[in-house]
């Protein structure tokens, strides 16, 4: 929902995941590199023993044991029908019951006016609250289908998303796995690292549109003293030159949206630099169809991501919403004025009780639908699923170079996630000079 803070920026029983806080400093090499202490946390309670057996140390004391990080979803049985019915996680269930007791304490009021002789609320004919009953179904019923078809939309994006980054890197070693020299594996690894950081800043910004709304229009190249230095780098500043002269060529003022969903198509271009960069690292230039196989990849994530944008950026019409709410409500809570002049009381707050519970429950479910990013329990779990992706193009780079270059990528990944969110390091090589400056071989070569 807009305005709460992700599950993925509050979980810290995973050290990769834990990193996102603020209370966690960048460590040391002892303590880091390699992932040991990572690897001996989650080792057996035997393989602990035997370590600090023979290591000589002793034992820590027992402490509460931390789970890693484990993808979020929602998973039911839809045979099971109890199960279905009386499970509150992920059910909309909850926040509707407010709003169907507010309907029936309003049914009994209604009942108490005119007992007592106060007022008759009641409508002498209900011929025209039959006509707004079907155009609120119609309104209803066209809002959940817009709002399905959005989050499979979204659903499918992210799979293509996560797709080019297996691809890309399976198709970076299958291409070059002959060239075993440290230049080419370096090359390997560089590409490898730098599609994890477009995945990463890609699903950072796709949480950030959903949970900081009310941050959208802050302009981002406000220039903060604590953060960004005294002055420019010429003054001893860790700040570059380059991150005013971008400010420079904007046509105006850009909002924190703005450059959030600039970054992912920034780092592509820098994916597609590196993967065109080749001939330096392996010592001759792939074939042609090789590397336009390796930069469509990346041109099919950015496709996603444009699609991403499209969704985000053109949410559902605010007008039919706010229509189709205004409808929803007068007709719901007009509903007993009806039922009360033919109907019984207590068959009257029967059928209240259901109405309300259907027609707001469906407006939720589409309420529900319309963000899949956040932390409600509905929502995708695209920072998770997208360490299933990094898993994998580790294991990619462990076949193809071994574990000692799996692990050292492992570390480059871990160490950008200690910086912080991938929109903030972005923001960091904005103000360094790395992804703005040619490497010195290529000055070399022309």
């Amino acid at each position: 929902m807009p305005g709460r803070k992700s599950r993925h920026y509050r979980d810290e029983s995973d050290p990769l995941l834990g990193a996102y806080s603020s209370s966690v400093q960048p460590s040391s090499a002892s303590n880091v590199d390699n992932g040991v202490e990572a690897d001996i946390n989650h080792a057996s309670p035997l393989k602990k023993s035997i370590r600090f057996l023979t290591s000589g140390d002793t034992p820590p004391q027992k402490k509460k044991k931390k789970r890693g990080y484990r993808v979020h979803r929602v998973s039911y049985t839809a045979k099971n029908h109890v199960q279905v019915l009386l499970r509150m996680n992920a059910s909309a269930f909850p926040q509707v019951f407010p709003f169907v007791v507010a309907n029936v304490f309003w049914t009994f009021c209604v009942v108490y006016l005119k007992q007592q002789g106060i007022a008759d609320l009641t409508f002498h004919s209900s011929v025209g609250h039959s006509f707004m009953g079907l155009l609120v179904s119609f309104l209803i019923v066209s809002r959940s289908k817009i709002s399905y078809d959005r989050f499979m939309d979204f659903r499918r994006h992210l799979a293509a998303s996560y797709r080019a980054c297996r691809e890309l890197a399976q198709a970076t070693a299958v291409y070059t796995y002959q060239t075993q020299t440290e230049n080419a594996a370096w090359w390997r690894q560089q590409v490898c690292f730098r599609t994890i950081l477009l995945l990463r800043v890609t699903m950072d910004a796709l949480l950030w549109s959903s949970t900081k709304r009310e941050a959208w229009e802050d302009e981002y190249f406000k220039f903060n003293r604590e953060q960004d230095g005294e002055d420019i780098d010429d003054d001893g500043s860790d700040v570059s030159v380059h991150f005013f002269n971008v400010r420079k060529l904007s046509h105006g003022r850009r909002s924190m949206i703005d450059e959030n969903f600039r970054a992912p198509v920034s780092f592509a271009h820098l994916l597609k630099q590196i993967i065109m960069e080749h001939p330096h690292y392996l010592g001759y230039k792939m074939p042609v169809n090789e590397y336009r196989d390796l930069v469509g990849f990346v041109t099919t994530f950015v496709d996603a991501f444009h699609s991403f944008r499209v969704l985000v950026f053109t949410p559902y019409p605010f007008p039919l919403v706010q229509m189709t709410r205004a409808f929803l409500f007068f007709w719901v809570y007009t509903l007993p004025m009806v039922l009360l002049k033919d109907y019984r009381v207590w068959s009257s707050v029967l059928i209240v009780v259901l109405v309300s519970f259907g027609f707001i429950g469906i407006e939720y479910v589409s309420m529900a639908l319309d963000d899949p990013f956040g932390d409600d329990a509905n929502d995708v779990d695209e920072h998770g699923m997208a360490l299933l992706v990094y898993e994998d193009i580790y294991l990619t780079i462990y076949r193809t170079d071994g574990p000692a270059a799996a692990m050292s990528l492992r570390d480059r990944v871990l160490s950008r996630y200690r910086q912080g969110r991938e929109l903030d390091c972005y923001r960091d090589d904005l103000k360094g000079h790395d992804i703005w400056e040619a490497p010195e071989w290529w000055f070399d070569t022309r």
